[in-house]
């Protein structure tokens, strides 16, 4: 079941709630304490974009998630009252620029850690197969995980001579074994990035559809004189 631009619709029934959710693509760029990591495929993925001017993060691919009911059924359903919120432009349009002013500081991410690269500073390994890279930032990279290693922050070396020992490796500073491929380098500082000012769908959804939907449920409840039937 689709829901096609620009509209979408937030029900709720006597069974529950349907909410309709854009399709969701595994991000090209992850950021995470601090740092951000671009795998191979992400290159890959990202040079397509480019080229072909298709853009996964576009609000035109919506889908359901959970079971699909037809909603003239719910509608027609004994005891079962509908009562539906459809999205104004105005709101669609601000989930757009969301997603717009988003990108764009994923966009600004991507580019300050591709010119600040963390490099390689060692790797361990076993058996003259390669179990995890360090940069010279301490981060690690490795195809397996590993156990048992500090969450606390190393420095470099001290990361290195951890893993060592919890794999029983060696530990090697040149002539590096190749990796999967990607990078890692750090995330641009807040003053680098630009603005968020609209709102996500979630906080749309808390601020004006919710209370719109709760506004419809008691005129309904007005109307008829009866009890909406609420999830417990």
């Amino acid at each position: 079941m689709i829901i096609q631009q620009p509209t979408a619709t937030f029900a709720t029934s006597g069974t529950g709630n349907l909410f309709f959710k854009r399709q969701t693509v595994a991000p090209v760029v992850e950021k995470t304490a601090g740092t951000t990591t671009i795998s191979q495929a992400g290159q890959e993925r990202l040079a397509f974009e480019k080229e072909s001017g298709n853009n996964v993060h576009s609000t035109s691919q919506y889908r359901v998630e959970g079971q699909v009911y037809s909603i003239e059924d719910m509608v027609k359903s004994k005891g079962r009252p509908l009562i539906a919120v459809k999205m104004t432009e105005a709101q669609v349009n601000e989930v757009k620029l969301r997603e717009q002013q988003e990108k764009a500081r994923e966009n600004v991410n991507f580019n300050y850690a591709k010119a600040h690269q963390y490099q390689p500073i060692g790797q361990v390994i076993v058996n003259g197969k390669l179990v995890a890279t360090v940069s010279d930032a301490g981060s690690v990279e490795s195809p397996h995980a590993i156990p048992n290693l500090s969450d606390q922050s190393l420095s470099p070396a001290d990361r290195l001579a951890e893993i060592a020992r919890a794999v029983k490796g060696k530990i090697i500073y040149s002539n590096f074994l190749p990796t999967a491929g990607g990078w890692m380098g750090p995330s641009a500082p807040e003053s680098a990035l630009p603005p968020i000012t609209a709102r996500s769908m979630n906080e749309i959804f808390e601020q004006e559809i919710a209370p719109a939907m709760e506004k419809k449920i008691a005129e309904w409840e007005a109307q008829t004189g009866k009890i909406y039937p609420r999830r417990a």
